[in-house]
């Protein structure tokens, strides 16, 4: 198995479904699996539909809403492929993403984690981080980056284990930025390709709730402890 792609679901079983769908239909040049972390949703799927539509899926179901870091990691830990893909359940492919993200994966060794350009709905260029580092997305070039989208990011599953996954500190938010950090504290480096493109509808299960809102802020105010209250003191 060459890829493991991690989709962690919550009360959105119709995006799930279209993101399967585009997923299974274009990407037939790389082996993978599909495991699907399903955090308690009240709105739930078929999944012997999906069994029956999709090869090679599983399912994880949570008894109660763990986050989106601890569920990625879990879905890490059952992963038999050399390689995670952590795909969010509002994403639509449109070609094939797993050949050439794997491919340039291993063209360049010190790779950590490797994330494709991703589009709102409109097709515009959906941007990482705050307005000031916008320019990095624009090129046509694959290039070094400070941090990527947990919305979808490839990486080594030796790797990902070995920096102990996304911190589960994080319900959700920010999770992502801070495995880039760490990624680049280990010596690797983080790409942005835009030349791999898929679409990233953004917000389907994020912010559906006054309690899931609490929580992104929860999780900001721990980044900043982490990483820039120490040097403050």
């Amino acid at each position: 198995m060459k890829v493991s792609v991690i989709i962690v679901h919550y009360n959105t079983p119709e995006l799930i479904k279209t993101c399967l769908d585009s997923f299974y239909e274009y990407n037939k040049a790389v082996s993978f699996e599909v495991i699907v972390v399903d955090n308690a949703s009240s709105n739930k799927f078929d999944k012997d539909e999906f069994m029956d539509n999709y090869s090679n899926i599983s399912f994880i179901d949570n008894e109660e809403n763990v986050g989106f870091a601890k569920a990625n990691n879990q879905g890490a830990k059952e992963a038999l492929g050399e390689y995670l893909f952590l795909l969010n359940s509002d994403t639509v492919i449109n070609t094939d993403v797993l050949s050439p993200l794997v491919r340039f994966y291993e063209s360049n060794k010190d790779i950590g984690i490797l994330g494709p350009r991703l589009l709102n709905q409109d097709r515009s260029v959906q941007y990482y981080g705050s307005v000031l580092g916008r320019y990095k997305y624009l090129g046509k070039e694959p290039r070094v980056v400070s941090f990527l989208s947990g919305a979808a990011m490839l990486i080594r599953k030796k790797l990902y284990l070995e920096v102990g996954g996304f911190d589960e500190n994080y319900f959700f938010y920010n999770e992502d930025i801070d495995l880039s950090k760490t990624i680049v504290r280990k010596g690797y480096k983080n790409y942005y390709h835009p030349g791999i493109v898929l679409i990233h509808l953004g917000g389907g299960s994020t912010f559906s709730s006054k309690s899931l809102k609490k929580q992104a802020l929860q999780s900001s105010w721990y980044f900043f402890k982490k990483f820039y209250l120490p040097f403050l003191k």
